[in-house]
């Protein structure tokens, strides 16, 4: 069971992978794995990326998470409430730290627990010390935008 606390031995990029198989129909993702947890901090793939950190509700929720708030973005997900927050403050100083990061877009429930993720972001920015453009965008539990800004 040790191995299940690593980093995922998996995390590359998907794009040789996409191309040799041709069209696709899944989700436009261009990465694996999305979950935080599972990230090194060494990820290529973000290099002058926008990010998309998404809290794990959000893809469920809205029918636009694809198409209007994953499009020509790299996605991480997590769960602020259900995961350890400050591994994720830690992990996200030390990714925004060491990557070239051209923007982070925090997506998260309207629901207080949800909150924890925009929290999470800005103090990681804080302690990087970058000044890396930060959006929030929030959306009601029937998959609506609330906000955005």
């Amino acid at each position: 069971m040790e191995h299940l606390k690593d980093e995922c031995p998996s995390c590359s990029t998907m794009g040789e992978q996409m191309q040799k198989e041709g069209p696709q129909t899944a989700p436009p993702l261009s990465h694996w794995p999305i979950q935080i947890k599972l990230m090194g901090t060494v990820i290529p793939f973000l290099n002058n990326a926008d990010l998309l950190v998404a809290a794990d509700c959000t893809a469920f929720a809205t029918r636009e998470f694809h198409d209007r708030y994953l499009k020509d973005k790299k996605v991480l997900i997590g769960c602020p409430k259900l995961d350890d927050a400050m591994f994720y403050v830690d992990k996200f100083t030390e990714i925004f730290s060491n990557i070239p990061i051209k923007s982070v877009t925090c997506l998260r429930m309207q629901v207080p627990c949800c909150g924890g993720m925009t929290a999470i972001l800005k103090e990681a920015l804080k302690r990087s010390g970058k000044d890396i453009p930060f959006k929030e965008i929030i959306l009601g539990i029937k998959g609506e935008c609330l906000s955005e800004g």
